[in-house]
């Protein structure tokens, strides 16, 4: 039996990347699923593949389109009993000449609208008897607590450091009403925002991979990859796991992935 059936999900990034990925895992796995992403072409790609799935534009940084968007997913599924948020956006390198909104958007994006989502999902789930919220959280290039690179992105940094705790604190707070929060931290996983922005800087994905080669053990990461720790999250071979980020990465913490960029 599919190990997600019958379960229904909201994907939030579900136009391109990880989010597309766990969508169509999930999917396979037998939840119906419904799209969102700031790309209403790209969700309606997704959608379609997967049988005409709900599908929304979505913006995960306004506040209160998120809270529509959730609650006519819900309705449109019937009730949710999981949400994967896999939000991405440009990110800056600079501290002294970071424009404020700059900050604001990465923060917002990432930080901000994982809160917002946790937020309009949790009624739901607990109407559904609980459930479970996720996350892509601190990638390798976030982390800072992980000791694999240098914070050098200093909005995203922030914002992935705040997912952490918005999903400790949820756990904390809600797991006696059933619901479980819990985070993705994937390895370099080579998704068109990573290679865009890899390549806005003057850097290609191949010779980037060559070069952090003895750092990433398993090589770069693709996004079915990140989805499969997803789906294990997800599904009730987890469940006595809450608050916790699971590392898809491919050997990078133990291979000190940041410090091969030196």
């Amino acid at each position: 039996m599919a190990i997600l059936n019958g379960k229904r999900a909201l994907v939030i990034g579900a136009g391109s990347g990880i989010g597309q990925a766990t969508a169509r895992l999930f999917h396979n796995e037998g939840a119906r699923v419904a799209c969102a992403d700031l790309n209403r072409a790209a969700a309606q790609a997704t959608a379609a593949e997967l049988g005409a799935a709900p599908c929304f534009q979505l913006d995960i940084a306004d506040h209160q389109q998120v809270h529509r968007t959730v609650d006519s997913a819900a309705k449109a599924l019937g009730g949710l009993d999981l949400m994967v948020s896999t939000p991405f956006g440009p990110v800056s390198f600079v501290i002294e000449n970071l424009p404020p909104e700059q900050w604001q958007r990465e923060f917002n994006v990432l930080a901000s609208g994982t809160l917002y989502a946790f937020q309009a999902a949790i009624p739901w789930l607990r109407k559904a008897g609980g459930g479970v919220l996720l996350s892509a959280t601190a990638s390798l290039f976030g982390d800072y607590g992980a000791h694999t690179h240098p914070a050098i992105f200093p909005a995203y940094s922030a914002a992935k450091a705040a997912q952490e705790m918005i999903i400790k604190a949820t756990a904390m707070l809600h797991s006696r009403e059933g619901i479980r929060s819990c985070g993705v931290q994937p390895g370099f996983t080579r998704t068109e925002g990573a290679v865009r922005t890899l390549e806005e800087n003057g850097i290609q994905v191949d010779q980037f991979e060559a070069r952090i080669g003895e750092g990433m053990p398993m090589g770069m990461a693709m996004p079915e990859a990140v989805a499969e720790g997803f789906l294990f999250l997800a599904s009730d071979y987890a469940s006595y796991i809450t608050g916790y980020t699971l590392l898809v990465d491919g050997g990078s913490y133990a291979g000190r992935f940041g410090r091969m960029l030196y």
